[in-house]
């Protein structure tokens, strides 16, 4: 569910398409959370948000920024930014977008509290985002002046504008904890008051613009929308079904996109259709290969003398041919079956299609169509609001934990592919006992792997595999990464932005911009850091908006952690950090003495971790090397 409210249109065109752009995006998510939009805010005579975005986890400052090009930072939070060349400041006398959002959460949050029950939202945790309106690069310096700021944890810069929903959803914290009914209260209250919208006489409305077969002028909502039309697909909603309202030009122009996702569904059928169709004739060869076996095997059991040694065998190799061919038929069977259900999802898809084309040709023609959007309840006398409702279905509010297992899988499951199931029953059937992991073989540009007699485990089909590390190997699928064991089961299917292999237990990953950890039966866990290191004798050093500070497992510790600029991994008992005043090294008695200390180590200007028992660091201009005890190593 949508709510809109647009206190007044916006004096800036091309804001104004890019605020239509992400309130389509916001409409087409399927099955999205309920989501309250605010557009043009104005707070104080100077103070204006362009858009604010919330949701039960979620209360996001949006910044719209049109242009797009190479940015260049000096200085993140005091001086101006540079956008290809040209100043990029803030709004209110803000020197730059940053300070824009520092001053805006503040007003927002003074706002929502006089809104809010005490424990509903921390308030502390409301993010912005800075939207671009065009693909971005950024200089060198960027990220380092970003991390040189603490606050800027809760800011920031999304480079590539199809992104945004996903964004949004990584933007996630339990710190705020809004149910369906808290929104709804809380829009309401917000929009009780607000004057009624400007609505033009007929003097004021100027004469409509003839539109021809290639119009270039129309009214100013029909530009919007087909600008709006234009940037949907380019941010990822390409299943925005509210076409009731719609000029003619963006009904012309969603009718190409139309025809166009149509064509690509079913070019995407057609190539699952012929990999199915391949991968069932590769398993029919090999159930014909293994008939065979097991007829020659049956052969030679019956001219083999019943006592004899051979004969003891020859069952043996029989009872094992007779499974493995069972497994095979089993695969075939759930192949097949797999490949109905994906025709059938495809089928369904092309049928909505074609459907909605149907009525964007009639919308195009001039001729009626029959809305889908469900009825709602008319607004308060006098609020300025404008509330869209795509989809009707109940959304149970459930813990965050569950919201965010839900929301990680949906949008990947496609990427399992369409034969796994039946790839993990032949490789169940016919793993060998033979020990050792399998090798990695290169097909297309695509990897797999190989037993030791030459059998295929996994067919090539990904990008990238790594080495097998206590019966695991990372494996990489259209830029998503997880974990198949020796047997080429996927034990963790290909869900996440990076992945590192296990250590002491968990396994690093990372959802977007923010990293997390996997225990060894795949759940996450609860938090989500800015950045993260690999666990080394028990400890992590995570990140987030306090700073660096070190973690032992899934529950975050249970007093305020002893907090570094910098933190690294344990070697052998010593960790380097980066206090206020320099370099040092900590025991783990550190992080848990009342009256923590360094000693026998000074501050240094600079350090390397120990390696053997040594550490390099730099001390009053004079670098030399110390061991363990701290003491100079001439």
């Amino acid at each position: 569910m949508l709510q809109v409210s647009v206190l007044s249109p916006f004096t800036d065109t091309a804001r104004q398409e890019q605020f239509e752009a992400v309130r389509a995006a916001l409409s087409a998510e399927i099955a999205g959370p309920p989501t309250l939009l605010l557009a043009n805010w104005r707070m104080s005579d100077e103070e204006v948000l362009d858009a604010v975005v919330l949701r039960p986890h979620l209360i996001t400052v949006l910044l719209l920024e049109p242009r797009g090009g190479r940015l260049t930072i000096r200085d993140f939070a005091h001086a101006a930014w540079q956008l290809d060349g040209r100043p990029l400041i803030g709004t209110a006398d803000a020197d730059n977008p940053f300070q824009q959002f520092i001053q805006q959460k503040a007003a927002l949050s003074r706002l929502l509290t006089s809104h809010l029950a005490a424990g509903q939202a921390n308030l502390n945790f409301i993010t912005g985002l800075l939207l671009f309106g065009e693909p971005v690069a950024f200089g060198p310096e960027v990220e380092e002046r970003m991390s040189a700021v603490p606050a800027a944890n809760t800011f920031q810069l999304l480079a590539d504008p199809s992104r945004f929903t996903r964004r949004l959803a990584q933007l996630a914290t339990p710190e705020i904890d809004l149910s369906e009914a808290d929104l709804q209260h809380l829009f309401t209250d917000l929009t009780a008051n607000l004057p009624a919208p400007e609505v033009p006489t007929e003097a004021d409305e100027p004469e409509p613009e003839p539109v021809g077969p290639n119009p270039t002028v129309g009214t100013a909502n029909g530009f919007f929308q087909q600008k709006a039309a234009q940037l949907w697909r380019w941010l990822g909603a390409e299943d925005v079904d509210d076409l009731d309202s719609a000029p003619y030009g963006y009904a012309e122009t969603a009718l190409a996109a139309r025809n166009q996702e149509k064509r690509e569904l079913e070019q995407r059928q057609a190539t699952m259709q012929a990999e199915l169709a391949a991968q069932i004739r590769a398993m029919e060869t090999r159930e014909a290969e293994r008939e065979k076996s097991i007829a020659q095997l049956r052969q030679q059991l019956a001219a083999a003398p019943p006592v004899a040694p051979e004969a003891t065998v020859l069952q043996e190799r029989l009872a094992v041919e007779s499974r493995e061919k069972e497994a095979l038929d089993a695969a075939i069977a759930a192949s097949r079956a797999e490949s109905e259900a994906r025709n059938r999802e495809l089928d369904a898809k092309i049928q909505q299609l074609e459907e909605l084309m149907q009525r964007l040709q009639q919308t195009a023609a001039g001729a009626p169509t029959e809305t889908r959007t469900a009825p709602l309840e008319t607004p308060p006398a006098g609020t300025a609001t404008t509330t869209a409702l795509v989809l009707q279905r109940p959304v149970a509010r459930s813990g965050f934990r569950q919201l965010r297992a839900w929301r990680r899988r949906l949008p990947r499951l496609a990427a399992l592919g369409t034969g796994v199931l039946a790839v993990a029953l032949v490789v169940g059937g016919v793993r060998s006992l033979m020990a050792g992991p399998p090798t990695r073989f290169e097909q297309n540009g695509k990897w797999g792997l190989l037993e030791a007699d030459g059998d295929t485990v996994v067919p090539a089909r990904y990008s990238a595999i790594g080495d097998f590390h206590d019966d695991r190997a990372v494996v990489e699928q259209g830029g998503a990464f997880g974990f198949i064991d020796e047997a080429g089961q996927e034990i963790l299917p290909p869900t996440y932005d990076a992945l590192n292999p296990y250590s002491g237990s968990y396994a690093r990953v990372r959802v977007g911009d923010t990293y997390t950890f996997i225990d060894e039966d795949g759940q996450e866990f609860d938090h989500y850091y800015y950045n993260a290191l690999d666990f080394a004798e028990g400890y992590a050093a995570v990140l987030d908006y306090r700073g660096w500070f070190y973690i032992t497992g899934p529950e975050a510790p249970a007093k305020t952690p002893a907090l570094f600029r910098e933190a690294y991994s344990f070697h052998d008992g010593l960790a380097r950090v980066r206090l206020t005043d320099g370099y040092t090294f900590i025991s783990k008695n550190y992080l848990t003495d009342a009256e923590p200390i360094t000693k026998p180590f000074g501050r240094y200007t600079n350090a390397t971790d120990f390696v053997d028992g040594r550490a390099q660091v730099t001390q009053n201009g004079r670098t030399f090397t110390i061991d363990r005890d701290g003491d100079p190593i001439e």
